[in-house]
């Protein structure tokens, strides 16, 4: 990102598989939160909206894969206005919705034309399959999804597969991994950064050490967060918490060295649960913990 960035924040008001959380309405409690006003400090924020489609029936006949006509309806959608906003010239900056609508914005990003990688961070590894799957949640797929892994239909519903080759994937803070997925990223070429990883080589030599990793393999960087992989002790309205998350000087400090690279092309901020945070100030929180990253 330049000196002088150009926001466009795209909002996902859907909930397509995060059963008993109030995920449709992160979005708008970030924009109450003053989002906007918060990235206008350093540069500035075209807001794009909410992404508007409308939603099949859910499909919930498949227990190892739920919903997957709900998901890849929003991330088509989703997949457009990341391009759009990449067209006006803007950085994508997603907020609200699932880590279900990850195929969607890596395929916006596609537009730019350049080699893509992401860190994605969160307490959970999201590199499950149907047949590894104890859920059938999408959102515990979307990973390995991306990296060409699981169903066709979702894997490959841009018509390419992977999304991203898995040496372009780093996934950072994870705690929480079911044992097969953890089998499978074990074998895979995702990079995987643990939390007790972190807590051994210290957050800021991590994340430089994976811009350098990923520096061969990529032009510019995807960030995605599921802000399950704070503490909860740092930002409470998170989906499903894991004990032993990043502090909000950790999720900071990562942020920093990350946006400070010049690399990022996109934020995503997902899995943000309204239903606990009645009085608006997790949002506050966690606007103010990702804009002082951009200080």
């Amino acid at each position: 990102m330049s000196s002088k960035c150009r926001f466009g924040i795209i909002g996902i008001p859907y909930n397509t598989g995060s059963k008993g959380l109030n995920i449709e309405n992160g979005a708008e409690a970030l924009r109450n939160a003053g989002i906007v006003a918060a990235l206008q400090r350093f540069g500035e924020v075209v807001d794009f909206g909410d992404i508007s489609v409308i939603l099949p029936a859910p499909n919930l006949s498949n227990p190892k894969l739920r919903n997957p006509d709900q998901v890849e309806v929003v991330c088509k959608a989703l997949a457009t206005d990341v391009k759009a906003a990449i067209n006006s010239r803007c950085f994508p900056f997603i907020v609200g919705g699932d880590c279900s609508m990850l195929m969607g914005i890596v395929e916006g990003l596609q537009s730019l034309k350049q080699r893509i990688g992401m860190v994605y961070m969160d307490a959970h590894g999201d590199f499950n399959t149907p047949e590894t799957t104890p859920s059938g949640r999408i959102g515990g797929m979307d990973l390995a999804i991306v990296a060409g892994r699981g169903p066709k239909r979702l894997a490959a519903m841009f018509g390419h597969s992977p999304l991203l080759p898995e040496e372009n994937i780093a996934l950072y803070g994870v705690r929480d991994l079911d044992p097969l997925e953890a089998k499978a990223l074990a074998e895979s070429k995702v990079r995987v950064y643990s939390r007790q990883k972190l807590k051994s080589q210290g957050e800021e030599e991590a994340a430089e050490e994976i811009l350098l990793y990923l520096k061969p393999y990529c032009d510019r960087l995807y960030l995605h967060i599921d802000l399950d992989v704070l503490d909860e002790s740092a930002f409470a309205a998170q989906g499903l918490p894991v004990p032993d998350g990043l502090s909000g000087e950790e999720f900071q400090t990562t942020l920093r060295v990350l946006v400070k690279s010049g690399r990022l092309c996109g934020l995503g901020l997902m899995v943000f649960d309204a239903a606990k945070d009645a009085n608006g100030g997790q949002a506050k929180r966690i606007v103010e913990l990702v804009a002082k990253a951009f200080e």
